[in-house]
């Protein structure tokens, strides 16, 4: 299904996505410790992003249920994570500080775009596949 290179990063990419999901878990429980008994949903859920979607997508990649993306569809779809990830972030930050941004829901729907694009043309090549090899 995949070449060995592929595998290779692969890899490298469910080491980092697992990395960052770690990083994101400890980070947001350390700035909820030193943030005097305030908490919130968004900065305890902020190891979800790139566990959910980083983390199950290449186990899934690996074990070859699915194709491998193309580069473009591969770079939309990881900035479409970092920015939900981030727009978390900082909107975790914004509630324990006790204020609130409009610029924040801006992460959200820009994040969202581009997981949806990616998915777009990840489908599309799908079907292109599977029309060439009906053929």
């Amino acid at each position: 299904m995949y070449t060995y290179g592929d595998k290779n990063k692969i890899k490298k990419r469910l080491i980092l996505y697992i990395s960052i999901t770690l990083f994101c878990g400890i980070f947001s429980a350390i700035y909820e410790h030193f943030s005097h008994g305030v908490y919130s949903s968004y900065m305890i859920s902020l190891f979800a992003f790139p566990l959910i979607g980083g983390v199950l997508p290449q186990i899934l990649l690996m074990t070859g249920r699915i194709p491998y993306p193309s580069v473009i569809v591969s770079r939309l779809y990881h900035t479409g994570i970092a920015t939900l990830s981030v727009g978390c972030c900082m909107t975790g930050i914004f509630e324990i500080y006790g204020s609130a941004s409009a610029l924040t829901k801006y992460y959200w729907y820009a994040g969202l775009a581009l997981l949806l694009v990616s998915v777009l043309l990840y489908g599309i090549s799908l079907a292109g596949r599977r029309r060439i090899s009906n053929r």
